[in-house]
C-alpha cells in the first residue's frame, strides 16, 4: 500500500505485521474518498486477505451498482462497490473462493464483503463488494439489540 506522501490516511505498516480491523469507512468517504494514492489521484486504497489470492492491493471506485435479486419468492437488494486492481501490474483483487472476505482501507477500517467479480475466467479485472455501512444498517433494523463491535479490556 503506496498512499501519496500528502494523503490524510498515511499507511503505516504495523511492527507485528497484522493489521487491527476496527471501524468502518461511512457511507460519505466512500462516494468521496479522501485518500490519495502514488499518483496524487483520489482514491480508496483497500486490502483483503482471501482464500485463493492471500492478500491484494486495490482500488475502490466512488461506483455504486443496485442489485435486485428474487429467489424462491424472496425479494432483496443490495448495493454493491467496484474494486480494481491497484495498478496494471498487479494481479487480480479477488478469484472464486474469495467471496465473504472482508476489505479494509490501511488503517484498519471496514469497507465491505466480496460479493463477486467480473471480467475474464482466469483474471478477473472488476470485484464487487457489499458496503458494509450498508451491511450494518440492515443488521441493526432486524436485530436492534446486537452488538457488531465487541470490545476487549
Amino acid at each position: 500500500m503506496n498512499p501519496h506522501k500528502d494523503s490524510p490516511h498515511p499507511f503505516r505498516y504495523p511492527d507485528d505485521g497484522l493489521l487491527r480491523v476496527q471501524g468502518v469507512v461511512k457511507e460519505q468517504e466512500i462516494r468521496h474518498p479522501t485518500s490519495l494514492d502514488k499518483n496524487g489521484e483520489s482514491c480508496l486504497i483497500v486490502i483483503k486477505n482471501g482464500r485463493t489470492t492471500g492478500v491484494t492491493v486495490g482500488r475502490a471506485t466512488s461506483i455504486e451498482s443496485f442489485v435486485r435479486r428474487s429467489d424462491y419468492g424472496i425479494r432483496s437488494t443490495s448495493i454493491e462497490i467496484a474494486i480494481h486492481s491497484y495498478d496494471h501490474k498487479s494481479g487480480a483483487f479477488s478469484a472464486d473462493g474469495d467471496s465473504g472476505s472482508i476489505v479494509v482501507d490501511g488503517m484498519g477500517r471496514i469497507i465491505g464483503l466480496i460479493t463477486g467479480a467480473s471480467g475474464a475466467f482466469d483474471s478477473k479485472d472488476v470485484s464487487y463488494v457489499t458496503p458494509y455501512f450498508w451491511l450494518e444498517e440492515r443488521i441493526k433494523k432486524a436485530f436492534p439489540a446486537s452488538h457488531l463491535y465487541p470490545t476487549r479490556e
